[in-house]
């Protein structure tokens, strides 16, 4: 636009030095007259006075400087047949700060030049060019602004001063798709061992070997799916509707511990004599012979979560927006310890020899959570990349469940066999299902950073769920054995209900589409 002004300033300069031999007749220059519009053809008057010459041709040249401050190229001011392939940067003119521009603004501006650049614009191709009802080609002077539904941003185009690659307005999507592999870690069982080892035979085996703060047992990778389906309910993507759900289905792994030449065994407090005690699996007793087997630690954390929720633009600023997002929020965890000991007795006692002893517990729990989510989700773009964070609650009722089942078998080498409903913790005292429900609330919060390919977007991120009162496996164990009282009235292990704070978190990889 300098050049165009400076231009501009040395006619002025010319004009008002020859303004006595101006002719009175005014051609707007490589314009060619049309008889259909009275401004593009030439206009003869009665003779005018000196004073008043000067001030008509003030008036015009006002016209002109306008017209040339109003567009970013003087030869599109004058009317001359210049092509442009995209659009004409708004930046630089007179008075436009980059951003968007009000109607009043835009309405000065289209006052302010010829008639032939306003009311002749008819047609825009889509490609930046528009045509004026003389066949004359303009730059896309006006293309940007012929249609009021554009600068209100309509299903077709992005509100002027925002690009359509800008949040909110990305490739005008009508939805979006997004699929992603989890890969995610869940907090480890809690309590004490559950299996110990020890290099003397004569004393009680005292090493952790399962369990315990430096032998985590449950805390292995899961690995599942979640897919986000949703569609903008607008043209101009400020409410949007959509369905998530995402599910971790495991097989815990089973973990087996055999003596390896020292002794191991399952710890416990014997309420009995009022000291800690260890079932033997693998101990040698010297010339007494010994007991030889395994003990196996399995645990397994399944998830199935389900949501179906709205989102409504909060803020939105070129390049970021914020959204509000409510809806119903669906969740099941369910956990799983199974602890299995089987040894051939080798000792000499009044068990006969060779004789293969099985003892099983399994302590099953399960949380269904039904309840009502709010939060905020907020996403900024930067050339091809997006960023994203989000974080929200739910809040509502929990049913929470536990189910404890013991099995123990003897089989004799001679093929008698001996059954019973317990194991070790679990026993006729505490064996059977308990339920309740509670009021609590689920916290989620996570990022990502996405990359764009065309209209698909590859991603990475980290998500944290927690639950501050559910039901898990491993706190269901009570490790106080009335051990004289197997098969009869016992007064331990207790029948219980206990909650504690659980999470899972890991990476997201996925990709998301945009339709």
């Amino acid at each position: 636009m300098g050049s165009s002004f400076l231009h501009a300033k040395i006619r002025l300069r010319q004009f008002g030095e020859t303004a006595k031999n101006v002719p009175q007749v005014l051609i707007y220059p490589q314009i060619p007259a049309n008889p259909v519009d009275p401004i593009m053809r030439t206009v003869r008057k009665p003779s005018l006075s000196e004073k008043e010459i000067m001030k008509k041709n003030r008036i015009k040249l006002t016209l002109i400087i306008a017209s040339l401050c109003g567009t970013s190229s003087s030869m599109n001011a004058l009317g001359q047949d210049y092509y442009s392939s995209g659009p004409v940067s708004s930046v630089g003119r007179i008075g436009d700060g980059g951003g968007q521009e009000s109607e009043t603004e835009d309405a000065l501006e289209q006052d302010a030049r010829p008639a032939a650049f306003r009311s002749n614009v008819v047609t825009d191709n889509g490609i930046g060019e528009a045509y004026s009802s003389n066949g004359m080609r303009f730059a896309s002077y006006d293309s940007a602004e012929v249609s009021t539904a554009e600068k209100v941003g309509s299903c077709g185009a992005a509100p002027r001063g925002n690009s359509a690659s800008r949040i909110g307005y990305s490739n005008r999507s009508s939805g979006w798709f997004e699929s992603e592999t989890l890969l995610w870690w869940p907090k480890a069982v809690g309590g004490g061992p559950l299996v110990v080892g020890g290099n003397n035979t004569s004393v009680l085996p005292t090493t952790p070997l399962a369990g315990g703060p430096n032998n985590l047992i449950g805390n292995d990778l899961l690995v599942g799916m979640r897919l986000n389906l949703g569609v903008w309910t607008d043209c101009n993507q400020n409410f949007g509707v959509g369905a998530r759900g995402w599910g971790i289905l495991s097989d815990g792994p089973n973990k087996t511990y055999t003596n390896g030449g020292n002794s191991t065994g399952i710890p416990f407090f014997n309420t009995s004599i009022g000291a800690s005690d260890t079932f033997l699996v693998n101990v040698s007793a010297g010339v007494n012979g010994a007991n030889t087997g395994t003990i196996q630690v399995k645990s397994d954390t399944d998830l199935i979560a389900g949501e179906l929720y709205g989102r409504a633009l909060l803020v939105r600023d070129g390049t970021s927006r914020v959204d509000l997002l409510a809806g119903y929020t669906f969740v099941r965890l369910d956990s799983e310890l199974g602890l299995t000991s089987q040894y051939t007795d080798g000792i000499v006692n009044t068990i006969q020899n060779g004789t293969v002893i099985t003892t099983a517990d399994s302590f099953g729990t399960k949380n269904q959570f039904h309840g009502g989510h709010l939060g905020l989700l907020n996403e900024v773009s930067k050339g091809r990349f997006t960023f994203s964070a989000m974080g929200k609650v739910a809040l509502g009722n929990v049913h929470q469940s536990s189910n404890i089942i013991g099995q123990y078998t003897a089989v004799a080498p001679g093929g008698a066999n001996t059954a019973a409903a317990h194991g070790l913790f679990a026993q006729s005292s505490n064996i059977g299902s308990i339920s309740r429900d509670q009021f609590t609330f689920l916290p989620e919060a996570g990022a990502k950073m996405k990359y764009q390919l065309g209209r698909a977007q590859l991603g990475v991120g980290y998500t944290l769920l927690v639950f501050p009162s559910v039901a898990m496996a491993g706190d269901q164990i009570d490790r106080n054995v009335d051990i004289g009282n197997v098969g009869g009235a016992m007064s331990a292990p207790e029948a219980r209900l206990v909650t504690d704070t659980f999470f899972l978190h890991g990476l997201d990889l996925g990709v998301t589409f945009k339709f």
